[in-house]
């Protein structure tokens, strides 16, 4: 058994100070693609057309020489099966990745395990399969578990908090609005869970309004609207409040943000809401084009004023992190200013935010992040990194961020229009994922950073991006 002396405070802070991004599932809108000519930039990174390998890695026997077409439904199908057994067999263990050196909970599932997000997320991704069967018990007493866990602010943490205390507010956005967006889809189906959520998800659902910077009811409600970070979402309620206090400004980001918006939708937010509008003042300010920044909001990099992408930089259109910073680097220009740059996971973050707050296709910010993606199409890697060394940062959540936003928009091809090229990306992501494949079902990340290292996690965001290829 474990005992409380494994949760340590001292993890815990050590994860504070870390970047752990988790993905939320589900099936997206079906809202039109967003249209329009690729801008002048070159593409900056060829798609990934290879053919798939076996679950090793290993190149399979050509035993047709005849080239035949991909069966992408057929293929898909057999992953999953593959990822499914893994999974299955994670139930109440521990992948070893998350256990006293980082966070202090086992990296399984189900509830004997107390991890939260995990066990949202392996639910997530095979409700709606064929191995999902509500009367068996790993599936019924883990959601059960779900449900027991949270708190009385209507929030969900890495753990319940009557088993690790150190753990309530941590991530709590973030782990919240998985749980509610998984929960949304239980309310709906045929299930055991039919109509029996309503009060979880109105908690969850309140916990995470309030948690928006700037938000009446929240942590910041006289949060100045022309400072960073307003109409985003930090960590979680409890950082907003002890940001703002200390630091005078949240950590607003561009993926909590996303998981909250995720969130929102499924459970019915309409795009007119205001809680969206205030989103919006939020994602411009963190796309990088010039022309869609409210006049006189500046953002500073290390004392440095950040310039946004003009037309013809490759960086113009898509997403940061965070209003003062990117993950994919910076960079210094002759008139003493900064340009972040644009990463693919946060531009289709941003595209995906952008529908369901309520912008059509042919607004400019939906444009503009459309045709970025156009031009940095690939499944090889997160385009927008320099360093070749930097590429699979955080891989398997780009996985997710693409499929998803792919999804929603309703395209089955991405065309390069200065190249003349068009990308079937459903088939591409499935062949992709396919040849990644351990043998034992699994994915798994040799750049640990965000505990991609976790091939529990890796293989939730796997499965999570090829449900989302489904038609």
């Amino acid at each position: 058994e474990r005992t409380m002396n494994r949760f340590k405070l001292m993890a815990m802070a050590t994860l504070a100070a870390g970047a752990f991004a988790l993905a939320a599932c589900g099936g997206a809108n079906n809202s039109p693609a967003a249209g329009g000519n690729a801008a002048n930039a070159p593409a900056n990174t060829p798609a990934d057309n290879s053919s798939a390998k076996g679950n090793g890695g290993e190149d399979k026997p050509d035993e047709n020489p005849e080239p035949t077409e991909f069966d992408t439904a057929k293929e898909r199908e057999a992953v999953i099966d593959e990822a499914w057994g893994y999974l299955k067999g994670m139930y109440q263990k521990d992948d070893s990745t998350m256990d006293e050196n980082a966070i202090g909970i086992p990296g399984g599932w189900g509830p004997k395990s107390m991890n939260i997000p995990y066990t949202a997320m392996v639910l997530q991704s095979v409700l709606g399969t064929k191995h999902w069967k509500p009367d068996q018990d790993i599936f019924s007493e883990s959601v059960n578990f779900l449900a027991e866990s949270q708190e009385q602010n209507g929030s969900w943490s890495y753990a319940p908090s009557n088993v690790m205390p150190e753990a309530k507010g941590q991530r709590a956005v973030y782990i919240t609005s998985i749980v509610v967006e998984l929960f949304s889809k239980l309310n709906g189906v045929d299930s055991p869970w039919k109509g029996k959520l309503d009060d979880a998800i109105a908690k969850g659902r309140e916990y995470i309004v309030q948690s928006q910077v700037g938000n009446a009811d929240g942590p910041a409600p006289d949060y100045d609207p022309n400072k960073v970070g307003f109409g985003g979402w930090a960590y979680s309620k409890e950082e907003i409040d002890h940001a703002v206090g200390e630091k005078g400004k949240p950590a607003s980001n561009m993926s909590t943000t996303t998981y909250a918006i995720d969130a929102l939708h499924a459970c019915g937010v309409e795009p007119g809401d205001k809680i969206f509008k205030d989103a919006l003042t939020f994602l411009k300010r963190n796309q990088n084009a010039g022309e869609v920044q409210d006049e006189g909001f500046e953002a500073m990099y290390k004392d440095k004023k950040i310039k946004m992408a003009d037309k013809g930089d490759p960086n113009y259109g898509g997403s940061i992190y965070s209003e003062e910073t990117s993950k994919s680097g910076v960079r210094e220009n002759e008139d003493g200013t900064v340009t972040l740059l644009s990463y693919g996971t946060m531009t289709y973050n941003l595209l995906r935010d952008y529908l369901f707050a309520g912008l059509k296709k042919d607004d400019l910010p939906v444009k503009l992040a459309w045709r970025w993606i156009q031009r940095n199409y690939t499944v090889s890697h997160v385009p927008g990194y320099e360093d070749s060394k930097d590429y699979e940062q955080g891989l398997y959540y780009y996985y997710v961020s693409m499929a998803k936003t792919l999804n929603a928009l309703g395209v089955d091809h991405v065309e390069e229009p200065d190249r003349g090229l068009k990308h079937d990306w459903r088939a591409d992501l499935v062949k992709e994922l396919q040849k990644r494949q351990k043998g034992d079902g699994s994915w798994v990340n040799s750049t640990s950073r965000w505990q991609e290292d976790s091939p529990t996690l890796c293989t939730c965001y796997a499965l999570i991006a090829l449900r989302n290829t489904e038609e």
